[in-house]
């Protein structure tokens, strides 16, 4: 079996722990020879969760649990060269024509960044609007392609949930 190394973004997190199967989900990520990575931009950006409870569940802490749980410690530390990487896709993504602000997009890029620096697989998102927009693929594609490097290939939640039965 083939090992695949993944990284969630941010949103998935929140998509696992609302899932009915999720139990099931959290047990397949071990059997089904996928390794999943963490970046400290996520867990900063689960942390910022509002604090309160939500149905009966402190979801701050549950999403946070979660990423521990699934991550295993494997969590991608931010480094300069990630940072320069980061601020070369933003380049190029104006450079095309984007529009959206560099604070809104920076920590989408970062995560990109970091796993393409990283040499990981795959990247799941479904942040349509920033980090899978057309443009953002392009710069991806243009940076990595100067820095001879992958890009990672991109999939959606329902297509990971597919990765965790193979």
């Amino acid at each position: 079996m083939e090992l695949k190394r993944i990284i969630l973004d941010t949103n998935i997190y929140g998509l696992v722990a609302v899932d009915e199967k999720r139990e099931e989900i959290r047990r397949s990520i071990t059997s089904s020879g996928i390794v999943l990575y963490g970046s400290t931009v996520i867990r900063k950006e689960l942390r910022k969760t509002k604090k309160g409870i939500v149905d009966g569940v402190n979801l701050r802490n549950v999403l946070l649990s979660l990423y521990h749980e699934m991550t295993k410690d494997k969590e991608l530390d931010l480094r300069d060269k990630h940072l320069k990487t980061a601020e070369s896709y933003f380049s190029a993504y104006r450079e095309l024509g984007g529009t959206a602000s560099k604070s809104k997009l920076l920590n989408d890029f970062l995560i990109v960044a970091s796993a393409s620096l990283h040499n990981l697989d795959i990247v799941v998102s479904e942040d349509n609007a920033t980090m899978l927009n057309e443009l953002a693929l392009k710069a991806y594609s243009v940076v990595n392609a100067a820095l001879k490097i992958d890009i990672p290939g991109f999939i959606g939640y329902e297509q990971f949930k597919k990765e965790l039965k193979k």
